[in-house]
Parts: C-alpha cells; sequence; structure tokens
C-alpha cells in the first residue's frame, strides 16, 4: 500500500499516541510519535509532517502554545493541524479553527471519526 503521508501524533497520554499511530498506519500513513509539546514541537520541525493530531491539555508546553509556535514558523505555518483532545473541551474546535487547526477530533475517539476528518483533509474539504 503506497503511504497516504506522514502524521504527527502530540500528545501526553502514551496510550492514545500508541494506538492512534497504530490506527494510521493501518489506514496507509507513515506516523511519528511526540509525548508533549516540547518534543512536538521539535519533532514537527524534524520529521516533516503532512499533517498533525494535536492535544491541547498537556504538562509544560500546552497545545494552544504548540499551535501558535507552529503558525508563527514559516516552515510549519502551512502543515494542516487537527485539534486532538477531550469531547469536554466545548470550544477546543471554535478557538482551533481562530488560531489556524483545520479540524478537531475529539477524545476518545472511534475510527470513523479519524477517518472523516482524514477523507475531509485529503479532499480539501477542511
Amino acid at each position: 500500500m503506497a503511504k497516504k503521508g506522514r502524521v504527527l501524533v502530540i500528545d501526553d497520554e502514551k496510550l492514545i499516541v500508541k494506538t492512534t499511530c497504530i490506527l494510521l498506519r493501518h489506514l496507509g500513513y507513515e506516523t511519528l510519535e511526540a509525548y508533549g509539546g516540547e518534543s512536538g514541537f521539535t519533532m514537527a520541525k524534524e520529521g516533516k509532517p503532512t499533517l498533525i493530531l494535536l492535544d491541547l491539555v498537556m504538562p509544560g508546553m500546552d497545545g494552544w502554545e504548540v499551535l501558535r509556535k507552529l503558525r508563527a514558523d514559516p516552515e510549519m505555518a502551512n502543515v494542516p493541524v487537527v485539534i486532538f483532545t477531550a469531547k469536554e473541551y466545548a470550544n477546543a474546535e471554535v478557538v482551533g479553527n481562530l488560531q489556524g487547526a483545520i479540524g478537531h477530533i475529539g477524545k476518545p475517539f472511534e475510527p470513523e471519526d479519524l477517518e472523516e476528518v482524514l477523507r475531509k483533509i485529503e479532499g480539501g474539504d477542511a
């Protein structure tokens, strides 16, 4: 199967990162893993992902700060970012879109939720 792109998953919960990456690889994506904001930003710069799934609530550098830094960096400003956070965070999608994110996936999520967002991005609907 041809690879569809390289997705960076940034989350401080290791199990979420691992299981999400397994699903992404099953769907044909190459994956990169980061377990916090600082390492996520560094991995984004080094790994050159084509998409980033970004948790918001993390110790240290949170997802909002990572998103701001990505949008301010000329090399990373156009990489699509999907907010990947708890469903209880009601305003995450609206605020994320205002700050340059292109979508939202609430955790816990069903595989179909992730597939739907990926289809929208691939189809240019995001």
